[in-house]
């Protein structure tokens, strides 16, 4: 193990400056990008995950190897806070926040131009104050950034992308919802699904804005609070599956049929007094309330049972999708990207996490094995690491040198020095 945890150092610490990409065209600031793949592309989740993985490292690792790494502080903080600003440059009046940004090709301005027309969109994924704090608490400074340009995306969010009814957010459609193909949501109707993994993550969006107010005494943090709260307790209140002891997405998408015989007109009486339907399906976003803390105790005990399951918990870590679910497919696919089964070391990490924080330390022990274990080998292997892999033999799926989240390993060999027995 050892000896994959040093290679996968190296490796990363070798490579990690490739990430940092310079001011490019329409893209203003510098800027954070996954990897080969998807290079001179800024995208929301995968520019947030990759900053946050850097400043773990820079925390665990120390000035010093981020220097070898020819990366200085003052850099990396230039292109964590570039990833925010150019975001925060595309901003439209009424809050929207692009979800991507390229300098040229096809998807230049694309997005800032369909929702010019009025076309229905997802905005950028719930990850931007998030990525302000990142920021903020990396470089000590939380003066840098417009903080009515944050508030504006949220109040976007909750104007345009959730369902009065429930509280619950939702997606306007499938398009780059990041966990591209969750059949939950892939090929569904619009605004239709009360996604688990988007609604998770606005509750650390929510966080995050707390956290920015409460660092700026700004007196509208209260009002923030309340927000989160009801969020939770629409999550618990919707979302949680007493008999099935898992959270799931749910369905919203209510349409009455209008038809009438005569003067008998159908389902006039007994409209449903339910708010949702839940999709069950088990995918790893259904884990996602231990990473962001929104269940209790009991619930997290029940929760965890569903990964001690093989069908969920595969040889190299968690399945993005069981393999008992009808829609379970391996193939190797980049347009949509895949999650129906392939592990993504995103979904291993966050799940590590919220397994750490509910104390259920020798199941993360075993998940924090199994990912140094996959990318230790694929890189001695291959001599690279890739966008995702075979859950039960590790093959790897597409874009060799794909960096992003696989840096999250860093963190995740340090925690070796912390372990503790459940």
């Amino acid at each position: 193990m050892q000896k994959y945890e040093r290679l996968l150092e190296e490796y990363i610490f070798e490579k990690a400056k490739r990430v940092l990409k310079e001011p490019y065209k329409k893209i203003k600031y510098p800027f954070i990008d996954p990897g080969e793949g998807y290079n001179g592309n800024l995208w929301d989740w995968d520019s947030f995950w990759t900053a946050y993985a850097l400043c773990r490292a820079y925390e665990l690792y120390g000035e010093m190897r981020f220097l070898k790494a020819e990366i200085s502080k003052e850099k990396l903080a230039l292109h964590i806070r570039g990833c925010v600003l150019n975001f925060l440059s595309a901003q439209a009046d009424d809050g929207f926040v692009p979800i991507m940004m390229t300098g040229d090709g096809d998807f230049c301005d694309f997005f800032e131009t369909e929702h010019q027309k009025g076309t229905p969109l997802n905005q950028i994924k719930p990850f931007l104050c998030q990525a302000i704090v990142n920021a903020s608490e990396f470089s000590g400074d939380y003066a840098w950034f417009d903080v009515e340009k944050a508030i504006k995306y949220l109040l976007y969010y909750e104007k345009y992308q959730r369902d009065e009814g429930t509280g619950l957010f939702i997606w306007q459609d499938d398009i780059m919802i990041g966990v591209d193909n969750n059949p939950t949501v892939f090929f569904r109707p619009p605004r239709s699904s009360a996604d688990i993994y988007l609604n998770c993550f606005m509750v650390a969006e929510y966080d995050a804005l707390i956290s920015i107010l409460t660092a700026l005494k700004d007196n509208r943090v209260t009002v923030w609070r309340e927000k989160k709260a009801s969020l939770i307790r629409a999550i618990n209140a919707y979302a949680w599956d007493e008999r099935d002891g898992i959270y799931y997405t749910q369905d919203v998408g209510f349409h009455k049929t209008i038809l009438k015989a005569g003067n008998f007109e159908f389902h006039k009486n007994l409209a449903p007094k339910w708010k949702t339907v839940p999709i069950k399906i088990r995918f790893w976003g259904c884990f996602l309330p231990l990473f962001v803390g929104v269940c209790d105790e009991e619930r997290a005990k029940k929760l965890v049972l569903h990964l001690q399951d093989e069908r969920v918990f595969a040889r190299y870590g968690v399945r993005t999708l069981a393999s008992d679910e009808p829609m379970y497919d391996l193939e190797k696919s980049s347009n949509p990207s895949n999650w129906l089964g392939a592990i993504w070391t995103i979904a291993n990490y966050c799940v590590w996490k919220g397994l750490k924080r509910y104390g259920f330390n020798a199941l993360a022990e075993k998940l924090r094995v199994a990912t140094i274990e996959l990318l230790g080998k694929k890189l001695e292997e291959k001599g690279d690491l890739f966008e995702s892999y075979q859950p039960d033999t590790g093959e790897e799926n597409l874009h060799a040198g794909f960096l992003s989240w696989n840096l999250l390993v860093l963190e995740m060999i340090k925690a070796r020095e912390d372990k503790r027995d459940e």
